[in-house]
């Protein structure tokens, strides 16, 4: 590991710029591919001084040399790296970097960063317990065509942040039958994320069939105050009864969760889902509002029928339908 008083200074400036922590971060860690005709990432670091021996092949084998609570960065050259087993990520105050820029459309095989699966029973592609983590320029697949392969990001830890980042579940027909698969599962100590420029879910791979399912999914716990800024939320799904967003449970979301200018969109060629927000029970305790701040919402029926939950919102129509789209014509 190249020590961080050796980096060169502009590196050090562009890891502050992007996790926002000022001088306070601790030693770099890198991952790339071996180098090849279409991959002169290592090549390339390693012209900058950082040695051979410092660059880690995988996420995971990073990962497992960082240590908690000193803001260890790991730096992921652009590729597309395959997860045969989920990636428990318990350093606190540990961050993982993308270097392939800020655009994180597309898929693993139309890689920026990726981290993906297609390994049956990988439950997820990381699973976050370690808390104040940050993750920025990443895209999250999970392309197991089991039941099992239940999500991509599993967030069980609390003030982590998601800047620019895919995250992708449900691509493949048999996980996407399953009514507890999603993209991102949110557990009890999941609380006050913030999702920044995200992309959450998909709309070109497998189609969701799955009841009541979710593209986000809060499953355990009353998680409190998370924000989705600037997101677009994907589906697709010719299923009436699947949702963008899905709670299990009878008070199982916590207060203070807001949507600001997020884009939900299902692609559906005919059935439309019903709700964009299923909650199974009653949430019977204090107030419980969703907040929804100039979203929209494309390929489904209303922001709720159910009146589980209690959803609020700033689009300027005073009843139900607002935020939802409508096909503009020329007026002849």
């Amino acid at each position: 590991m190249i020590k961080k008083r050796n980096l060169d200074s502009s590196l050090i400036q562009w890891i502050m710029t992007q996790t926002g922590l000022g001088p306070g971060i601790g030693e770099v860690f890198y991952v790339a591919p071996t180098a090849s005709a279409t991959s002169q990432f290592k090549t390339q670091l390693e012209s900058m001084n950082v040695e051979s021996g410092s660059i880690y092949a995988t996420p995971t084998a990073a990962e497992a040399a960082m240590v908690a609570y000193r803001n260890d960065v790991m730096l992921v050259a652009p590729a597309a790296y395959a997860q045969t087993a989920s990636i428990t990520w318990d350093k606190a105050f540990s961050h993982m970097l993308g270097m392939g820029g800020p655009n994180v459309g597309g898929d693993y095989s139309e890689y920026g960063c990726a981290l993906y699966t297609t390994t049956a029973n990988v439950a997820e592609i990381i699973n976050i317990t370690g808390q104040n983590c940050i993750f920025n320029g990443l895209i999250f697949n999970n392309v197991g065509a089991d039941a099992d392969n239940v999500t991509a990001v599993k967030l069980d830890k609390y003030g982590c942040v998601f800047k620019d980042c895919h995250i992708a579940g449900t691509m493949a027909a048999t996980q996407s039958a399953a009514v507890l698969a999603n993209s991102l599962q949110i557990e009890y100590d999941g609380m006050y994320p913030i999702f920044d420029h995200c992309i959450i879910g998909q709309d070109v791979w497998s189609e969701r069939t799955g009841a009541n399912a979710g593209v986000i999914l809060f499953k355990d716990g009353q998680t409190n105050g998370g924000i989705f800024r600037d997101c677009q939320i994907l589906s697709r799904s010719e299923t009436a009864t699947c949702a963008f967003v899905s709670v299990v449970g009878a008070n199982k979301l916590g207060r203070g969760w807001t949507f600001r200018n997020c884009d939900f969109n299902n692609y559906t060629t005919g059935t439309k889902m019903n709700q964009a927000f299923y909650e199974s029970a009653s949430n019977s305790i204090g107030d419980r509002q969703i907040v929804l701040v100039n979203c929209s919402l494309n390929g489904c029926d209303a922001w709720q029928d159910s009146d589980n939950a209690t959803i609020v919102g700033t689009m300027p129509v005073a009843n139900a339908a607002g935020g939802l789209v409508a096909e503009i014509s020329d007026g002849g």
